[in-house]
């Protein structure tokens, strides 16, 4: 009977790849691992492209923990064209590392050994020797107990290679090869759980912020205080001097005459004029500059001998009788006495009107002698 062997003509990956690169490792000229799902390369739709392939896309197919990977075969005449590489493949490579050696060159260090990942755990399970050239003749790879354990669980159980996807995954979980995604709820226990703790303040965190608001305690504390005594304490104004010493009585002897010096006082207030009204009366008087009418402040017209106001035409005489416009009373006096040592003093303070019969108080004049 003559010899035949089977090539691969098709090969394609069936849904539910764990993406662990098993295939990849084992035939890397057709499988392209990416990151969320394993692809198959554009060469290998060739039929002639996967010919040459056979051995290295059945070995990816037989190391697939979640057999996803198919591939169709047919039959062909004559012998397998890669029947006995394997071999002498293993002992070029072999060849290669004793020459290195002798050579004195430094080998690579190998990296120490951590716990298997999960995620790597079913290509553990399942790694295997390829033929492939490309694959660089892979060594056997040291495996973990846990992978042991799912080994054995799966022989215990007796599972079948054409299992469902869900229970072969199942059997891979319960012997630790393979790792099952966390659950919506999980993700979400697990969400929350670290935003609780990014919220935990520090020891040094609550005494600065317990001192802040001890701080702004205290500042509002004082505001407070010192708009309550603002609104309820008294209002005290600093009022302008109101009493004024103007002279000795000699300087003021000119009989009916107004002195204007102190029309104006010194501190740039309304004043008064200090008036002489012999022989109308014996009497120094002190007038008040400002008009009755609208507060105006009138002039003193030496040729008329009245005041004058210059806003709305209101007419005083001498004494401060009012006789012409607007003005609905005469001018005020002022308080007005002579000190011993002979000088007049004027005191704001006191007013005295004519209309109320009060320019005979004895405040409201010097008597001239």
């Amino acid at each position: 009977m003559a010899e035949t062997h089977q090539v691969v003509t098709k090969v394609w990956i069936a849904p539910g790849c764990i993406v662990c690169d098993s295939c990849e490792n084992d035939c890397p000229e057709v499988f392209d691992v990416q990151e969320q799902t394993c692809v198959i390369r554009p060469p290998a739709a060739s039929t002639d492209y996967l010919k040459n392939l056979t051995p290295s896309v059945q070995t990816a197919a037989e190391g697939c923990p979640v057999n996803v990977i198919k591939f169709e075969v047919k039959e062909e005449a004559g012998p397998a064209p890669w029947a006995g590489q394997e071999k002498p493949a293993a002992a070029a490579h072999a060849a290669a590392g004793a020459s290195a050696s002798a050579a004195g060159i430094a080998a690579k260090p190998t990296a120490p050994l951590t716990p298997a990942d999960p995620k790597w755990q079913a290509l553990l399970n399942t790694s295997q020797i390829s033929s492939s050239i490309s694959a660089g003749l892979a060594t056997t790879l040291r495996r973990s107990p846990e992978i042991n354990q799912a080994e054995q669980v799966v022989r215990a159980v007796d599972l079948p290679r054409d299992a469902p996807l869900d229970q072969r995954m199942a059997m891979l979980a319960v012997g630790g090869a393979y790792l099952p995604p966390p659950s919506m709820g999980q993700r979400l226990r697990t969400k929350a759980r670290a935003a609780l703790d990014a919220s935990k303040i520090t020891r040094r965190q609550f005494s600065i912020a317990l001192g802040l608001a001890w701080g702004l305690l205290a500042f509002a504390g004082a505001t407070s205080l010192a708009m309550f005594q603002d609104f309820f304490g008294p209002k005290v104004l600093k009022e302008p001097k109101k009493q004024w010493r103007v002279g000795k009585a000699d300087e003021f002897a000119i009989p009916y005459s107004v002195f204007e010096q102190f029309k104006r006082t010194p501190d740039g207030g309304a004043g008064f004029w200090i008036v002489n009204l012999i022989p109308q009366e014996n009497r120094l008087v002190a007038l008040s500059v400002i008009c009755t009418h609208l507060g105006c402040i009138p002039n003193w017209l030496q040729a008329d001998n009245k005041f004058k106001c210059p806003c709305h035409g209101s007419g005083y005489h001498i004494d401060g009788i009012n006789f012409e416009g607007p003005t609905p009373r005469p001018l005020e006096r002022f308080a007005i006495s002579k000190d011993p040592d002979g000088f007049i003093n004027v005191d704001q303070s006191k007013i005295f009107r004519y209309e109320l019969g009060e320019w005979n108080d004895p405040e409201s004049f010097v008597e001239i002698v």
